[in-house]
């Protein structure tokens, strides 16, 4: 396997559009990092680059410490699986898995063990002999992941390779892929805007925004500690909720409703003093309580727990309560900020 090194990558097209800004990264060997964000953010876009399937407008790439920056796709060896599967209508899927091996005219002995072996580890070795018309969808990304897997490559990159499965069987793939990188202990590059597929596979999340790196942390720490309003509306389902608050007298006054801040938070609000800044809260970590009310428009029940959405004064807001809750439209259910994050108002920063 390898490590990366990204160092300030940009991407301008000829139009002079940009679309990646200074994208700087040390990825290590046998790492899974996912690369997250909106339509546009750039993160294909970054992946492509790896790939040698985007010039690189300026910066340098290293794999294993050797700059690839100017080298074809076929010099960097890396293994791409695409959203599409990109399978070969007419052949059968070991000639699909095989086919690159076929190109690098290896021993045809070599070929069947390697093929033997992805399929095995994919759970495709009753399938070989099919076309991909007569796989499901999951099974055809299956082999496109096998059709990498026997090249062994430096590293894997995947291009939202689950947005054409449904539900279900987009979590049995991703935890397929999953299982796959324990297995192989491969270095994996993972683009998504899925967030669920980014706090789940991840070793470490890159989070992207109109081009630019907003934040590079483990899962973790995009969750529990974001570093600005667009990490924290971004990850995390269903969205933080956002409140304006002035800061006076150890206490936080919104739209209807006050909090009394705590020792640590005091001092780490000290120099916002008469300001207002950004109050987040998660949904989980609005809680049964005192002091605050909560309007209740619609109840959603997930089972075990229940999405309580309404409004907290002038401000729209979402609880999720860990039981079944039958709230109606109208009711007033008091709660509580169990956990709370701060953001500049200005910067979007988070006041840390």
């Amino acid at each position: 396997m390898a490590s990366l090194r990204l160092q300030n990558l940009n991407k301008i097209y000829d139009n002079n559009v940009q679309a990646v800004f200074d994208f700087n990264m040390d990825i290590e060997d046998g790492e899974f990092i996912v690369l997250v964000g909106p339509s546009g953010c750039g993160k294909s876009t970054t992946l492509r680059m790896i790939a040698g399937l985007e010039d690189i407008s300026s910066g340098t790439l290293l794999i294993d410490g050797e700059d690839v920056t100017q080298k074809p796709p076929k010099d960097r060896d890396i293994a791409m699986v695409f959203q599409n599967y990109a399978l070969y209508a007419h052949m059968t899927i070991y000639e699909n898995m095989a086919f690159s091996l076929t190109l690098r005219h290896e021993d045809p002995n070599v070929i069947h063990e390697k093929v033997l072996a992805a399929a095995e580890i994919l759970g495709l070795t009753d399938q070989l002999n099919k076309k991909p018309r007569q796989l499901s969808g999951g099974q055809r990304q299956r082999v496109a992941m096998g059709r990498a897997i026997v090249r062994t490559p430096k590293v894997f990159l995947f291009d939202e390779p689950l947005s054409n499965l449904d539900a279900k069987l987009r979590g049995a793939t991703r935890r397929e892929i999953l299982l796959l990188h324990k297995r192989l202990g491969a270095t994996m590059i993972y683009v998504t805007h899925d967030q669920t597929e980014a706090l789940t596979l991840a070793d470490r999340i890159v989070c992207m925004s109109m081009g630019y790196v907003q934040q590079i942390g483990t899962p973790l720490e995009l969750y529990d500690t974001p570093a600005n309003l667009f990490v924290a509306s971004f990850i995390g389902l269903p969205p933080m909720n956002f409140f304006d608050c002035t800061v006076k007298d150890g206490v936080l006054t919104g739209d209807g409703f006050t909090v009394v801040l705590t020792d640590e938070e005091k001092k780490l609000l000290a120099g916002h003093e008469g300001k207002v800044i950004t109050l987040g809260v998660r949904p989980e970590n609005i809680v049964h309580g005192n002091g605050i009310k909560l309007s209740v428009n619609l109840n959603e029940n997930l089972g075990q727990t229940t999405l309580v959405h309404g409004t907290i004064g002038g401000h729209k807001a979402t609880a999720k309560f860990r039981e079944w809750a039958e709230y109606k439209p109208g009711d007033v259910v008091e709660v509580a900020f169990e956990r709370k994050h701060f953001f500049d108002k200005e910067t979007t920063n988070a006041i840390r």
